[in-house]
Formats: structure tokens, sequence, C-alpha cells
């Protein structure tokens, strides 16, 4: 069956011929009513067009034409049927003629047809060849994904390996740095941040009295024991402090405030941390006292040591720190002159002693020395004093010591011409000489022993007698560790603000008639209101002049941070910290951190904030001095009339205070 189909595909042209032939025979011989069958040829033609093509279509036609007219002319009576011959010709011709179109139209058109349906299948290749090449580039595609893939993944398998290895390294490095030396050394250090400079710094020497004898009676594993967990107490105390640990020596310890992080309060945070130290050894049931001695002053600070390195203070400052140690009585804090000039607004000391270190050089001088100290204020009109302090100290050949008392006259009046050429002078004698002259060239250095914190309360001009007398237990009820809030009242010189705001939040709260539940929560509150301070950059503390928006923007952000830490060390009030977040809001709307405005702001708040705002104006700051107290009361008269402040609260802190 196959094989006869293929003879027929391949001799179609001539079966078909043949068959024309036959038929045009048939007809002519078989079929008497010629005419009738005439029409007959267009199906052969018709069909030789579609299957043969224009060309064998019109020769068929003309072939059949042609035969048809042979038998006309050869037989004219049979298709002569009721006809005259030129009809039966004209007939014929017509025939023929339609017969030739017919098969030239069909062959047109199939040629067309084949035509498109070549560039059909042409295509149909074309695209399924651009299909197969485009599924072969696509396998290609997916089989280099993939190996990239498993590169990749390998190349980040390794990356991740070497990442590891490396953040192991530098975890051990840091640890070995940290078990070695000071944290905040060790991140300057591995920052490339730390420098050796000249910078003031407070040096403090501890020692403990009793220590030889008690580790003479035990045994070295009992000794070390002891003495670790001694200190595990009092490292806490000097980090908080901002303290750098220097050194241990035996069972002494050289520790410096001011260096390598910067604080404007080192002196401060120096006495304080040694006071805390001293409270916790009293406290801690140890077999010993604990004699501590602060001196500040200029040192050469940074990195010595050759293979072994260690940052660490140099000059006489160190010295007279641990002279101030050796003299001091066991239980003890002994400071300098210097020290005590700038802490003693809030701390309670005596002078001590002299310490004598080296034959009088001029008497008079000396004399006028003295005198001067004597009749230091501390309040703004002491920067005369602290200049011609100063130009005592050159006329001395004191150069460090004049330094500092220049220091300290521009600090308060910066704009002074003489005391900037003075600074400048003693500043480039100190720089040419290349060294950190001798402290205390003098006959004496003048110490003072330590006896603690003043009460913030006992300050007259803040806080009236009969107040004092009738709200001073509060204090025992705000059961918080004072060691929470500090060490960060100490960076800015707020000693005692968050007692007096919340023993002045408390008061108000119960002459406006709240249950003691009630003023319990706005008592703490108060006290943990600034907590979130510590996260205020240190060089925007007691700023000088206005602040630029962005900076003014960290410290509106201090009250949110107090809330989420005091949330991580598990305080849950919603009260309590609800007023602390609100803390710094006022009724006008232009508070922080959330601008509420009204009754939207937690009462308590309102009352915290004009507790604060009293505490601000009428206590000592770096950069002013205090207002009075009516002058205070003056003051926040006018912004509670303003709508700034509640003033049903300032109406309770004019009947407390006024």
């Amino acid at each position: 069956m196959e094989r006869a189909k293929r003879y027929l595909l391949a001799n179609f042209e001539h079966l078909f011929v043949l068959v024309a032939l036959l038929s045009t025979a048939g007809v002519n011989y078989l079929v008497p009513t010629k005419l009738a069958f005439l029409n007959f040829y267009f199906l052969p033609i018709i069909m030789a067009g579609y299957y043969l093509g224009r060309r064998s279509a019109v020769l068929g036609a003309l072939l059949c034409t042609l035969m048809i007219g042979i038998y006309v002319v050869l037989f004219p009576e049979a298709f002569q049927v009721g006809r005259s011959p030129s009809d039966v010709y004209t007939y014929v011709a017509t025939w023929g003629g339609f017969l030739i179109l017919a098969g030239a139209v069909v062959g047109r058109l199939q040629e067309k047809l084949a035509e498109e349906v070549r560039t059909t299948t042409t295509l149909n290749v074309e695209l399924v060849q651009r299909e197969q090449d485009l599924t072969a580039a696509n396998e290609t595609l997916k089989t280099y994904g993939e190996n990239l893939e498993v590169r990749v993944r390998e190349r980040t398998e390794e990356l991740e390996q070497s990442k590891r290895a490396v953040e192991e390294m530098k975890a051990k490095v840091e640890d070995t740095l940290y078990a070695t030396m000071d944290a905040s050394v060790a991140n300057l250090l591995i920052e490339g941040r730390l420098r050796t400079e000249k910078r003031n710094v407070a040096v403090m020497f501890s020692d403990l009295s009793g220590f030889t004898r008690y580790s003479e009676d035990r045994p070295p594993e009992l000794v070390i024991r002891d003495l670790n967990r001694y200190l595990t107490e009092i490292e806490p105390i000097i980090l908080a402090y901002r303290g750098h640990i220097d050194k241990y020596m035996g069972d002494g310890t050289m520790c410096e405030f001011g260096a390598p992080l910067d604080s404007e309060a080192y002196r401060l945070q120096a006495v304080l941390a040694a006071i805390k130290m001293q409270q916790r050894v009293a406290a801690g049931d140890y077999p010993w006292t604990m004699r501590i001695g602060v001196a500040a002053g200029l040192a050469i600070t940074g990195m010595i040591g050759s293979r072994r390195q260690t940052y660490t203070a140099i000059g006489d400052v160190v010295n007279l720190a641990a002279r101030l140690e050796k003299l001091a009585a066991p239980g003890k804090i002994l400071i300098d002159r210097y020290t005590y000039e700038d802490v003693a607004r809030f701390v309670e000391a005596h002078k001590k002693r002299d310490l004598p270190l080296r034959e009088i050089r001029d008497a008079e001088r000396e004399r006028q020395l003295e005198a001067l100290h004597e009749q230091m204020t501390g309040g703004a009109t002491d920067a005369e004093r602290f200049y011609r302090l100063g130009q005592l100290h050159q006329e001395l050949d004191e150069p460090v010591e004049a330094l500092q008392y220049f220091e300290r006259a521009l600090r308060l009046d910066p704009d002074h011409v003489h005391f900037k050429v003075a600074y400048a002078e003693a500043r480039l004698r100190l720089d040419s000489n290349g060294t950190i002259s001798i402290r205390g060239k003098r006959r004496r250095v003048e110490a003072f022993e330590v006896i603690g914190l003043r009460d913030p309360l006992a300050d007259r001009e803040k806080i009236p007698e009969g107040f004092y007398n009738e709200y001073r237990y509060v204090v025992d009820r705000i059961q918080v560790p004072a060691d929470l809030i500090l060490p960060i009242e100490a960076r800015d010189a707020r000693i005692g603000h968050a007692t007096t705001v919340a023993v002045l939040a408390y008061a108000i709260a119960d002459v406006l008639g709240f249950a003691d539940g009630d003023r319990m929560q706005i008592l703490r509150a108060g006290y943990l209101a600034d907590i979130g301070m510590e996260i205020v950059p240190h060089h925007l503390l007691n700023r000088r002049g206005s602040l630029a928006g962005s900076e003014y923007e960290a410290i509106k952000r201090h009250p949110q941070a107090g809330e989420r830490l005091l949330r991580t060390m598990g305080y849950t009030s919603e009260h309590v910290l609800a007023i602390i977040r609100s803390s710094h809001e006022l009724m006008d709307g232009s508070g922080y951190p959330e601008r509420l405005r009204g009754e939207a702001i937690p009462f308590g708040a309102r009352i915290v904030a004009v507790a604060d705002a009293y505490d601000a104006l009428t206590s000592w700051r770096p950069y002013r001095d205090p207002l009075a107290r009516d002058a205070a009361l003056d003051e926040i008269h006018r912004s509670g009339t303003r709508g700034i402040y509640d003033p049903r609260v300032v109406e309770a802190l004019m009947k407390l205070l006024g």
C-alpha cells in the first residue's frame, strides 16, 4: 500500500495527463451529448491547477481545447444539436477560454498558496530552530547558573569560614587585650584613636591597710580569692565613673579619670568613685581597710613599653596622688586643693594637713597664694582671683599650676583678653620646655580629707528650713540605689538633682492631695526621670551656648531612652514609666519627646517638670551661677501664667517654698 502511495505521488503529473486524455477520448467517443459534458473538463483543469501549478493547468486546458476543437472539426454533427456551426465554434471557443482562464487562476492561487506555505514552513522551521536554540541556551544557562551557584555557595562558605576565623581571632585578641588592659583603652587602641598627649587628669591611688599582715597568716589561694572578691566589687565602681584602671600593684590600685575617655567632670568623678569604694569596702566585711589619695593636674598620658605595653599617666600629679594615699588614714580619702576646689559644692571635706615637699623659695608670694585661696567663694567672681593665682605661679616658675588657674579663669570668663593671653603664654612656655614640671615646688601642698557627699536638701538658699524639716524623711522612702543615678549625675556635675526633684515632686503631690501610693510613684519617677541622660554624648553636657538641631535632638531622646533602660532593668510600673517618658512635656505643646499638650500629659509628669525646672534654676552649673529662690519662683510663676506649666502645680510649689 505504501509503495502504491509513493508511486502515485511520484508520477502524479503523468497519471493525471493520461487520465485527462482517456477521459477526453471517452467523452468524445462514448457520450452522444458532448456539449453537455464540456464542463466536465473544468474539474481536471482545476485539480491540475491546484496540484500541478499554473503552467501545467494552462497547458492542460490548451490541450483539452485543441482536442475538442479537432473533434468539432472532424465530427461537427456530434456538437450541432439544434445549433448552427458558428454557434458551436463560438461556444467551444468561449468554453476553451474559460477553461484556460480557470487553469491559470487556480494555478496562480495554488502557487501563491504554495509560496505562503513554504514561507510559513520556513518560518516554522526557523521558529522551531530558534526554540531549540533557546532551549539549548536555557539549558546551558541553567547548567552555568547551577555551577555558578555551587561555586558561589562554596565561596560563601569559604568566606564565612574565613570570617568566623577572623572573628574568633579578633575575639581572642580583644579578650587578651581586655584581660591585660582597660576596655576603653583596648577599644581606642583597636580603633587607632589612642594618642600620647599632655592632658589634665585626676589620679587615684588606693591601698589596703592591714593586707600584708592578713596575707602572712593565710594560705595563698585564700588570699587571692579574697583579693579577687574585693577587686570584683571595686572595679565596677571605677568603670561606672569613667575611670581607667591603670595597674594593680599588689593590693594597691592606680586609676586615671579624664583619660583616655574625655570628661569635663573628671575630678568630681574621681572623688565620687573614691567615696563609693570606701563605702563598699566598709560594708563588705573585709578584714582590712582602705586608704585613697586623689590628685589632679597636667600629666603625660599614653602607651609605654616595648613588647608589653600599657596605658598610663606620667608626671608629678601621679607622685602627689601616691603621697596623699600613703598619708591618708585607714578608711579615709585625701585630695589636693586643686581637686577640692572643683568638688567642694558637692563633697564635704576639711583641710587636713600641709604636705611638705621642698624648702620655701619666696615667702611673700607664698603668703599671697594662701590669702587668695582663703578668699575663694566658688562663684563667678573668682575669675580675677584665679588669674592672679596663675600669675603668682608663673612668678614662682610653676607653669603647670599657672596654666591650670589661667584655664579656670578663662572658663569663667571666656572673652577676657588678659585671660586668653596669659593662658596662651603659659601653654607656650610649658610646650617649649617639653616636660611636665614637678607639682608642688612650693613649701607645701594642701590636703583635704573627704567626709562624704553633701546633703542636696541642706542648701538653705534653695530649700527653706521649714520644708526641709517637714519633708526630709522622704529621702529614705525613695528606695532606689543611689549608685544607679549618681554616675550619670557626675557626668555633668548635677549631684543631688535627682534627690531634690524627687522630694519636691513628692511634696507637691502631697499638697495637691494625692494618695500615698500615687505620691510614691511620683517620688520614684522624679528620682529616675533623667536616667536616660546616659545616652547623651558627654561633649553636649553643660555646653555653653545653644545646641545645633541634631545635638538638641540627641537631648530630646533621653526620656524615651530612660523608659527603655528601666524596662530592661525590670521596672514594670506603667504609671511610673509614663511619668518618666513625659517628664519633659509642657502644657503648651512645646516640650518633648512627643509634644503632648494639656491634659494629655500625665499629672505626675506635670509635677516632675515643675520640680525639675526649679532645681535646675537654683543649682550651680559650670556655665552659669544659680538663681536665688525668689527669682526662680518668679520665673516659674511667669511660665505657669504663659501656659507652659500647670498652674495648679505652680501654685503648690509657691505654697511650699514661697
